[in-house]
Formats: C-alpha cells, structure tokens, sequence
C-alpha cells in the first residue's frame, strides 16, 4: 500500500525525493476501515487527509426530509479530504463514506503542515494537490452544467467504471441529479433526449 502511496505522491510532485517521501511517510498512521464506515461526520471537524487502498469513497448530506444526496465519488488510490472542513477547521456539512472494506493510510492535518512547513518538496505537493481538487472541481461543475444525465453518465461509464459496480443505483442517481427511474432509463438506453 505505501508504494501506491509513494507513486500517487510523486504523480502530483515528480521532484519528491526518497528522503522527503520517507520523512513524510512516517508522519501516516494506518488503520483499517469497513465498507459503510464514516470517515468524516457531518458536524464534526476534518482532521485527516486520507489515502484509500480498495475502495471508491462518498461525500454525501442529508436533505431537510433526511434522505441522502450524495455530491461526488472519488476513486480508491487517491487524497481524499471534506477539504472545507479540513482546511477551514469549521465543522463538517458533509459525510465522507467508504463503501468497501478498505486499508487506509491517513495524515492529520498538523502533521501535513508541519511537513509543508519544513520541506519545499511536501509545500509544493500541497500547492499541486489544491491545483488539482481546483480544476477537478471545475470539471465536475462544468459536466453537470453543459451536459445531460445521459452524457453525465456515459462519462462515469468510460472514466470511473467501478463506480456503478460498487456504488447502489440512488447514490448514482443522486449524483447525477435526477430520480433511479431516468437514471434506470439512461441505463437501458430508452431516456428520450428533449
């Protein structure tokens, strides 16, 4: 597991040296979560930024009639956050869910900025990361805007496969912002387009 971390690490920051991939490693705890575990609870503050080995995680709220509306999926090998929380240290809208069984590797955000504090290399990973959520966040905003349900899902199709053989059909539906009978429609390819 820390080699995916050590690759995802230098995938945002080539110039990470071993040195300062190590000395930052060792600021990770390891722990193990099961599928449906809460990793950040509405209402409570975001300490950890974590790295997921096996499973896709969620970030959802609860409506005013206490249904789940979930915002986006994050595939599993990648930084995950309720980064308003994490980075404003305001308490959390949001939960974050893992829907597998999962190990994860996770640094508390003290840790990461003592380590942004004392390594030029570990700053800019955190710069390049923040760039990163930024653009992703755009993309997210822009594909819900421009395109249908229809071509919103045949994207999570191609780009995300994992998703709707892990993910149940409401999360999907909810992502996508319409009921599971389109999203039931779209997947059977008779949602007519209007």
């Amino acid at each position: 597991m820390k080699e995916h971390l050590r690759a995802s690490l230098r995938d945002i920051n080539p110039d990470f040296s071993q040195n300062d991939i190590e000395t930052g490693l060792q600021c990770f705890d390891f722990k193990k979560y099961k599928a449906k575990d809460l990793i950040t609870k509405e209402g409570s503050l975001a300490d950890y930024l974590f790295f997921a080995n096996s499973s896709i995680t969620r970030c959802y709220y609860l409506d005013e009639k206490g249904e789940e509306i979930t915002l986006w999926m994050k595939p599993e090998k990648t930084f995950i956050a309720e980064y308003k929380s994490f980075t404003s240290q305001l308490k959390s809208q949001f939960n974050l869910q893992f829907y597998e069984d999962t190990e994860v590797l996770m640094i508390n955000r003290v840790n990461l900025l003592q380590l942004f504090k004392n390594n030029n290399n570990w700053a800019m990973f955190g710069i390049l990361l923040t760039e990163q959520l930024h653009v992703t966040l755009i993309d997210v905003f822009v594909n819900l805007l421009a395109n249908d349900a229809t071509r919103n899902y045949q994207y999570i199709q191609s780009a995300f496969p994992r998703f709707l053989q892990v993910a149940p059909l409401k999360d999907i539906a909810s992502m996508l912002q319409v009921s599971q009978v389109t999203l039931s429609r779209i997947r059977s390819g008779t949602q007519l387009k209007g």
